[in-house]
């Protein structure tokens, strides 16, 4: 594994100042010409309205997936600006599978919004052609590498479930450990298998199984959920997530994400300071 980034970035001088434009704006419009700060102000309101109606379209899907029988999803998703670096998917593939997706690209406005949009669109895009979620995060850091000014990162879980067997197969890029509520009441986190994206080259992400029986939910979230702060400083860590499901057992899983979400905006009220993505799975 390299032990730096060697990947090299594409350079686009920018026509109207000494600099170059932003590798991610010109992943995602390769017409461009000028820098995000020489961008007329129209057009950089232009450009946010255009990335805002991604988002809002993506976020539209979710509830009309057609999810197999057998299985119920739940979410709350709040980003803390009119443009998030947060992002999710739950898709049926044409073989079957369920793949699940939560993501975090580090940084805020135009710049996450543009790496976040380029990066879930490829994702979307290798999912179906790669059998594994390690070789699909491998791909994914080669491309964001490709598409990111350096120092951007980006934490990834992707999962590929098997809905009839319930197994889970996943790879995790630096993202926060998913948590297993098993039917019995335990819980379990699952691990992470590789680094951030963005950070190296060649960058080899291990796999690991779970299985999900009946009655199990598994619970995807963003830091904006668990890095959360009160006025005492006090944190809104995994342990307010696990109690809010705990005592709402049975309850379908967008009802324990509307809850877990409630929660947190009792225990820190207000506009939150980062994206918010929670993301539920239960065999039923």
């Amino acid at each position: 594994m390299s032990t730096q980034n060697t990947m090299t970035v594409p350079t686009h001088p920018c026509t109207e100042c000494d600099g170059f434009l932003e590798p991610e704006l010109v992943s995602i419009y390769p017409s461009s010409q000028v820098c995000l700060d020489c961008m007329p102000k129209s057009e950089r309101t232009q450009l946010e309205e255009d990335l805002n109606q991604v988002q809002q379209l993506d976020r539209a899907l979710l509830p009309n997936l057609p999810l197999v029988s057998g299985w119920e999803v739940g979410l709350h998703y709040r980003p803390s600006r009119l443009l998030s670096g947060d992002f999710y998917d739950v898709r049926t593939e044409d073989d079957g599978r369920l793949t699940l997706v939560v993501g975090d690209v580090m940084g805020k406005g135009i710049p996450a919004a543009l790496l976040r949009t380029g990066l879930q669109s490829s994702l979307k895009a290798l999912a179906p052609e790669v059998c594994s979620p390690a070789k699909v995060l491998e791909k994914a850091n080669r491309y964001f590498l490709n598409s990111a000014t350096p120092g951007r990162l980006a934490t990834v879980f992707f999962g590929a479930l098997d809905p009839a067997s319930g197994e889970l197969r996943y790879a995790s890029a630096g993202h926060l450990p998913p948590l297993v509520r098993r039917g019995s009441g335990d819980w379990e986190a699952l691990n992470t298998t590789g680094m951030v994206l963005g950070a190296f080259d060649n960058v080899p992400y291990s796999e690991q199984v779970a299985t999900l029986e009946r009655g199990d939910l598994l619970v995807l979230f963003s830091d904006g959920f668990t890095e959360a702060e009160n006025g005492a400083g006090e944190v809104f860590d995994e342990r307010h997530i696990t109690r809010s499901v705990d005592q709402l057992p049975g309850a379908p899983p967008q009802v324990l994400a509307s809850t877990v979400a409630e929660e947190l905006a009792n225990f820190a009220p207000g506009e939150p300071s980062d994206d918010r993505t929670l993301l539920m799975l239960k065999r039923t």
